[in-house]
């Protein structure tokens, strides 16, 4: 096993595509396949599931995905107490940002660290609970995360509230006729699992509710249960920013949800540093910026 192959699946994996991870890489798509392929061979088990859309992580190769990024970073970690910094050289942090937070945001963020401050941000996307770890483990600087969720030291700020609407399949609900809390029962609905802060709140919702919910599924991709609603296999709960384009696009459908309407609290987490860092500190006010600016929220 080589270490680049670890990287290219990594890269692969964050990029959701062979042929945008083989630009990102600077290698020809064929040999990273070939690669990848090789990695999988070793292991003895399939990693990544191709198609036209993309790729998604096997059940080995989310085990497989979190392995190897744990030996990534403590490569990276070597390689920097062993070499001398660089006067130019830019510091990088790393912000953890839920599924589906638009790429515009992402833009800014990416964009106005660097021409403002100075700083070069890497930007880790994936579900809250997933966020939650790898800021535990220290793998990540800065956490966009959910309230919900047990963030116990940690030193957390409030972002935002989001007001969580119910997404079904194209033409199947009107935004002009909002759903009670307890229709819920009578829909097939497809969520993530109970590690991660969008299924603690809808929960929570559900037991003020007195409702129990008809859990047709879980599915700990965002993409990918956005993807069986719009089959029509269920219906899903999920927040404006992360379902608007489809919805746009005339790919989903959504309404609102009321008695109670359900709301989600966005925060920003870091590890609590004495003093605290400094180019931290303007990441997490620059996303408190953006975020407030931000038209999803209206």
């Amino acid at each position: 096993m080589e270490i680049r192959q670890l990287r290219y699946f990594v890269e692969a994996v964050r990029q959701k595509s062979i042929s945008k991870a083989s630009r990102t890489l600077h290698i020809v798509q064929p040999a990273l396949t070939a690669q990848i392929k090789a990695l999988e061979d070793e292991l003895g088990t399939p990693l990544l599931i191709r198609s036209s859309r993309g790729v998604k992580l096997t059940p080995e190769g989310v085990e497989t995905y979190r392995d190897a990024t744990v030996v990534l970073d403590a490569i990276e970690r070597m390689k920097n107490r062993h070499t001398k910094p660089n006067a130019g050289a830019l510091r990088t942090i790393k912000v953890g940002i839920p599924n589906g937070m638009t790429h515009a945001f992402t833009a800014q963020l990416i964009g106005k660290s660097l021409s403002a401050l100075g700083v070069k941000v890497e930007v880790i996307e994936g579900l809250s609970g997933f966020l939650l770890e790898l800021l535990n483990k220290h793998r990540i600087d800065v956490g966009v995360l959910f309230a919900a969720q047990s963030l116990k030291g940690l030193h957390v700020v409030p972002l935002s509230n989001e007001v969580l609407g119910l997404v079904g399949p194209a033409g199947k609900l009107d935004p002009s006729e909002p759903k009670n809390f307890v229709d819920l029962a009578e829909l097939p609905l497809i969520l993530t699992s109970d590690k991660h802060g969008l299924c603690k709140v809808i929960q929570e919702h559900a037991r003020n509710a007195g409702t129990v919910l008809n859990v047709h599924a879980i599915v700990d991709s965002v993409t990918e249960i956005k993807h069986l609603v719009a089959m029509g296999i269920g219906y899903t709960i999920l927040a404006p920013m992360v379902y608007a384009d489809e919805v746009a696009k005339g790919i989903l459908s959504a309404t609102s949800l009321k008695n109670p309407t359900p709301v989600r609290q966005l925060v920003t987490a870091t590890w609590r540093a004495n003093p605290p860092d400094a180019y931290i500190t303007r990441v997490l006010q620059l996303i408190q910026d953006i975020t407030h600016g931000a038209t999803w929220l209206r």
